[in-house]
């Protein structure tokens, strides 16, 4: 059961990958042994027997030549196993890779009813296995390929059903090339192949973007259309402005308090004018008198907020448009103490 489910094993790795390395090899079409007619079994054991004789007297041109004359006639896989063995030995180990290979497909599949071939199987198998040590392969992988592509190998084309499997090549440098229907190249690659592994080849056959040439040096700039000037960075005289803004706020607001507690205090004053006479109020304008006083004071106060914010505002704003180089550091900066309003530092 072991060797059974080893050989399965292999022959499903392997199966795809039997190829002939040369267009001389001819594949039997023997019929297969139950089918044989005592002829066709005697003809074929004629041959077998000389084949035979002649591989264990190493000559092998005969050997090849005999075997194969019985494959024609009976398709039999112990026939052929002792084709592969002449041809290994004849120092052809790529036919005999594909002869082996073949061996253990046939007599896989006769050992369902007849289990001699198991062992036909299990040798073909172990010496395939021993030769691969001795012979390179390339496994390719192909994209892109379009209906009807070729592929060759070392100069031999290769179906389409053994592209996925490990391709037996020429030990040394191999040329793989993937066309189409017409011969044309689609793609190329040439790997160096070493005997006992298997070099990885991938072929796209789509041709790959084409990069824009290079400028020419005769090219010229075109200037008619200059590029836009860099965006205007503000500088650091800038930076005033919102003070100026602030400043001037605060001189309307004063100028704002100083118009309104005005016109209120010069009210009262009118009417303590028409109450009083001689200096002297009524008792009962005491009230108005120091309203009056305050108004005023908040008056006279809300003018000199309004003129200093007002003046200070407008400088500040002047000294933003213009002045010193716009690299100059500022350490300008508005200043509002209960005894100052204005600006303090240097530009």
């Amino acid at each position: 059961m072991r060797n059974e489910s080893v050989r399965r094993s292999l022959l499903g790795c392997s199966a795809l990958a039997v190829v002939m390395l040369a267009t001389s090899l001819a594949l039997a079409d023997g019929v297969a042994p139950s089918e044989a007619t005592p002829a066709q079994k005697k003809q074929a054991l004629d041959h077998f027997t000389a084949g035979k004789t002649a591989a264990e007297a190493k000559t092998f041109d005969k050997a090849i030549t005999e075997l194969r004359a019985s494959l024609d006639s009976v398709n039999s896989p112990n026939a052929r196993l002792v084709l592969a063995r002449a041809l290994r030995d004849s120092g052809k180990p790529g036919d005999a890779w594909a002869e082996f290979g073949r061996v253990a497909e046939d007599a896989t599949k006769l050992a369902a009813t007849e289990s001699r071939y198991s062992q036909t199987a299990d040798a073909a198998i172990a010496e395939r296995t021993e030769l691969e040590a001795k012979l390179a392969f390339v496994t390719v992988t192909i994209v892109h390929a379009p209906a009807d592509t070729t592929l060759k190998v070392g100069g031999r084309s290769i179906p389409a059903e053994q592209w996925a499997a490990p391709i037996l090549a020429q030990a040394g440098t191999v040329d793989v090339v993937l066309s189409d229907a017409s011969g044309k190249e689609l793609a190329r690659q040439t790997v160096a192949a070493t005997a006992g592994q298997k070099t990885p080849v991938t072929l796209d056959a789509l041709p790959p973007p084409v990069a824009p040439p290079p400028p020419s040096p005769d090219d010229k700039p075109d200037f008619s259309h200059p590029p836009p000037p860099p965006p205007e960075q503000p500088s650091g005289r800038a930076k005033l402005r919102p003070y100026a803004y602030v400043a001037g706020g605060l001189g309307v607001a004063g100028l704002a308090v100083f118009t309104i507690f005005g016109v209120m205090s010069n009210s009262d004053f009118n009417d303590l004018k028409s109450n009083c006479t001689n200096g002297s109020c009524p008792a009962g304008k005491a009230g108005e008198i120091s309203d009056g006083k305050t108004f005023q004071t908040v008056a006279n106060v809300g003018l000199g907020v309004g003129i200093v914010g007002v003046a200070a505002g407008a400088t500040l704003f002047v000294l933003s448009l213009g002045g010193k180089s716009p690299d100059a550091p500022s350490s300008t900066g508005l200043v509002v103490t209960p005894g100052f309003i204005g600006v303090r530092g240097t530009l």
